[in-house]
Order: structure tokens, then C-alpha cells, then sequence
């Protein structure tokens, strides 16, 4: 997960369209083939379905801050994002988690199974293991609201790069009805 926040701060930190490119073509030549799989699903707009509603999020959130819930609701209307709101209200982690895009991503996927307060302590546990970056991230997949500047052809000029095939075979292998 780590190399997948850097490469969005780094893709999130540039207009220029050169250095979005080589930032992807970095991360395509060094991150393991899942991790490569899922980070080109969630740039193509391709997200795990939604297993925790806004409303759970918020309230888990504002308890894990000591927050009372209307103060987190101020908070959130001022941030104006959800995923940063929680994110900034958690306490500092309590360790250090290096599970990859991958884990995290089938995590999420398996909430599907859950009832609300395994979610919860799913979740909860999830936030104490990231730093605010990672959390942040992470909200952002869980809320189905993660997009970062980065239209799909610059996704498949780095992957053809990388691959050494043709962009336009590229883009077209990633037209179809294809899951990670």
C-alpha cells in the first residue's frame, strides 16, 4: 500500500504530463503483479463495490477520534471530503501495517461477508495500522470516491512502456469486462 500512496502523491503533486507518465511506468516496472492489477483498476475507474455505508464510516470515525458525532459532521462539511475528515480526526497509528494494495483491496471485498460490527473492527483495526496518507487512500477506496488526475490513456502510454506492446493493443485490452 505504501507504493501505491507514493505513486498517488506523486501523480497528485503534478500537471505535467510527462512526469505522470514516468511516475506510472515506475510504479509498473517495481510494484508486485497484483498490486500492478489492482492500481489499474482503481485508475481505470474500476473499484471493489462499496461494503460500508458513509453513515458507519462516520460514526466509527468520530468514536475512534473521541469525537462526538456533530463535531466530526462539522468537521466533515468543512474538510469537504469524507476520506480526509476521517483521516485527519484518527489518533496517530498505533503500528506499522506493510500489507500490500492486494490485501488490503481483498479486505475490503470480504466486508461483503460481514456483519456491521466485524466491519467495524475490521476497519478500526485497518485505520490504527496507516498513517495519515495510507488512511487517507484507503477511505478514499472504501467510499468509492478514489480519483487521482490521470485519464486512462496516460495509464496505458506508461503500460506500454513498461510491456513494450502497442498503446492502442493496450487500451484495448482494457476496454473489456475484466476484474483483477
Amino acid at each position: 500500500m505504501k507504493r501505491f500512496v507514493q505513486l498517488f502523491e506523486a501523480l497528485d503533486q503534478t500537471t505535467k504530463t510527462k512526469a505522470k507518465v514516468s511516475a506510472l511506468a515506475d510504479y509498473f516496472q517495481e510494484a508486485p503483479s497484483s498490486d500492478k492489477l489492482w492500481a489499474i483498476a482503481l485508475l481505470s475507474h474500476k473499484r471493489p463495490k462499496r461494503s460500508v455505508t458513509m453513515t458507519l464510516l462516520r460514526t466509527w470515525a468520530a468514536e475512534e477520534g473521541n469525537l462526538p458525532l456533530w463535531l466530526f459532521e462539522e468537521s466533515y462539511h468543512i474538510v469537504g471530503d469524507l476520506a480526509e475528515a476521517i483521516a485527519l480526526v484518527l489518533p496517530r497509528p498505533e503500528k506499522t501495517s506493510d500489507k500490500s494494495l492486494t490485501e488490503w483491496i481483498e479486505l475490503l471485498i470480504d466486508l461483503g461477508n460481514k456483519n456491521d460490527d466485524e466491519k467495524k473492527a475490521i476497519i478500526t483495526d485497518a485505520w490504527a495500522g496507516m498513517d495519515h496518507r495510507e488512511r487517507f487512500i484507503f477511505n478514499k477506496i472504501i467510499t468509492g470516491g478514489f480519483r487521482v488526475g490521470v485519464s486512462s490513456k496516460l495509464v496505458t502510454r506508461a503500460l506500454a512502456i513498461v510491456t513494450n506492446i502497442e498503446e492502442n493493443v493496450i487500451m484495448h485490452r482494457l476496454m473489456g469486462n475484466w476484474t483483477p
